[in-house]
């Protein structure tokens, strides 16, 4: 292991582990989850898993990668795309307590859902006219 990703993996630990405590004492005493904690936790997360895989926080820019890292990155960003989706759905079925469509008050929600949807498609519609 580098000395760049030893200093990544330990630096995205001690975020992990400030932020998080910080939320479960918050959690504990006050009864109250911040988004502000939520957010920088799992901040730190991504950047653990990223200085793991590709070595420091920056990672691998495209020209840098060889054929197997640049498929990695293709097929994790898909999957990573219709997992996203299928847990922004069962947010919005779990928040909303509801099974009919028209039933859900959330509507931002339920358009950054949507957003979240078209999204690749359009992506790649706009990628591939480069090619063509």
């Amino acid at each position: 292991m580098t000395i760049i990703k030893k200093v990544s993996v330990i630096g995205s630990l001690v975020i992990i582990t400030a932020v998080g405590g910080y939320g479960v004492y918050e959690w504990i005493t006050k009864e109250i989850i911040n988004a502000t904690t939520l957010f920088y936790v799992f901040l730190g997360i991504g950047l653990l898993f990223h200085s793991i895989t590709w070595g420091e926080m920056d990672g691998k820019h495209e020209g840098e990668k060889d054929e197997l890292e640049k498929q990695i990155t293709l097929v994790s960003t898909k999957i990573s795309y219709y997992l996203l989706l299928l847990l922004m759905i069962i947010v919005l079925v779990i928040s909303e307590s509801v099974t009919a469509m028209n039933d859900i008050k959330n509507i931002p929600l339920v358009i950054v859902i949507g957003l979240a949807w078209i999204t690749m498609p359009i992506t790649e519609f706009f990628v591939s006219k480069k090619y063509h």
